[in-house]
């Protein structure tokens, strides 16, 4: 049975354990969360695709189209082959009698990275991917990413301290997580702030709870038009599994000291004094989150209380409600961080990644301390992880002939997409 509680009405990350169907603020928030998506989508196909926007609602709602109807409503241009699109480009750039050169975009990616030197103004970049966690970020052979608060703000404090660095840019891809991670990281934006460093934030796909929490001290913030996004609020909670051990004949018992030594347990649920300090916590956070985004989005109080209630916003809508500054991605960062910094236009720009980016094997064979909150505990080599990329390496090499395949075709790319990194040129 589960025990939780949210702050407030639209914080419904926990609807999927307590709930059978919708909420009606559930509901209104996704339709709303759609409807500007969606809309957002119809404007920019017109304008790309010079149609009309009723007649392409209307192509749309009829949909979905084959391909000969789709040359017809003009979504696409013309039905070729792999071929004929390879010739055909061939053909386009032509000149000087070389044959062009042709890469997947992967292999293209990774040729763009080497071999370009620094310019002579520098810009960090630094990333915070995934579930935000207390210690280290993560980057897994398999699953997910974590924005490690350790991690992220030691970088922020290295960018900050680093005198060749004008400008940092944080790029934010995080459904949020821990509220101490996210307010360590916090800490770091505002302190990189007052040493002189301009922050941007640069929001991926999502951006919300805890991945919004760090962008709102930052001195602008740009996301995209689809990013999703807000969802300032607070949840938490506990799973009560009592009768299902009851079921599967398995007991406990314990000892304990302190009237809330077991408050955390999920044998028994919160007794009302323990609910009460629960939700007093949760009132707590919700008040320091709420008033940290009127301070850094300089809104007052009321406005983001309005705002917030753990509703989510997408870009476009963020953008209308002052949530963020601007819309676009790397490239608009990029210039804002520039201009930030006070940055001649014409200048050559180097982007330098905080923490640098480290191999798998690097990452696996890394000495780190024993505790992922203490700096100064014994270092020692990680031996789960090591057996787990030792298995992995065993699966691939039965693998390679189909990997080959994968690769080839342009299918691999980087490791995992939230790991896409910005390379390391010039820009101007």
């Amino acid at each position: 049975m589960p025990e939780f509680a949210q702050r407030h009405e639209f914080k419904n990350a926990m609807n999927t354990f307590t709930h059978t169907e919708f909420t009606p603020d559930h509901r209104a928030a996704m339709d709303a969360l759609a409807g500007s998506i969606y809309e957002h989508m119809l404007a920019e196909i017109a304008q790309a695709r010079k149609l009309d926007a009723p007649r392409l609602r209307a192509v749309v709602d009829a949909g979905p189209a084959l391909g000969p109807q789709a040359v017809e409503a003009k979504l696409v241009d013309n039905l070729l082959y792999r071929d004929q699109v390879y010739e055909r480009a061939r053909k386009r750039t032509a000149g000087g009698g070389e044959e062009p050169d042709l890469l997947y975009l992967h292999k293209y990616w990774r040729r763009s990275r080497d071999g370009i030197g620094g310019g002579d103004h520098t810009i960090a970049v630094i990333y915070g991917m995934g579930a935000v966690v207390r210690g280290r970020s993560e980057q897994p052979l398999f699953g997910s990413a974590t924005m490690g608060g350790r991690t992220v703000a030691s970088a922020l404090r290295a960018a900050a301290e680093d005198d060749d660095v004008e400008a940092i840019v944080l790029r934010v891809d995080s459904p949020g997580g821990s509220y101490v991670a996210s307010d360590t990281i916090w800490r770091e934006v505002v302190r990189a702030r007052k040493e002189g460093k301009p922050v941007i934030v640069s929001m991926g796909e999502l951006a919300a709870s805890g991945g919004y929490f760090v962008a709102v001290p930052a001195d602008k913030i740009v996301a995209h038009p689809s990013t999703i996004t807000g969802s300032i609020g607070v949840l938490g909670g506990k799973f009560i599994t009592a009768e299902m051990w009851k079921k599967l004949g398995i007991t406990f018992d314990s000892v304990q000291r302190g009237d809330h030594a077991e408050m955390w347990s999920g044998l028994e649920p919160f007794d009302p004094d323990e609910w009460a300090k629960f939700n007093g916590w949760l009132d707590r956070v919700y008040a320091d989150f709420t008033q940290k985004v009127a301070e850094g989005r300089k809104l007052p109080l009321e406005r983001v209380q309005e705002l917030a209630k753990g509703r989510v916003w997408s870009g476009v809508d963020a953008k209308r409600l002052g949530l963020v500054d601007e819309l676009g991605g790397w490239t608009t960062a990029l210039r804002l961080a520039r201009e930030a910094a006070g940055i001649p236009a014409d200048a050559d720009v180097s982007l330098r990644e905080f923490p640098r980016a480290r191999g798998p094997f690097e990452e696996l064979f890394e000495e780190r301390p024993d505790s992922s909150e203490d700096e100064g505990a014994t270092a020692r080599v990680d031996l789960a992880r090591v057996v787990e990329a030792m298995r992995a390496l065993r699966a691939l090499e039965a693998l390679s002939p189909l990997l080959e395949q994968l690769d080839q075709a342009g299918l691999l790319g980087e490791p995992a997409p939230q790991t896409l990194r910005a390379p390391e040129v010039r820009v101007r």
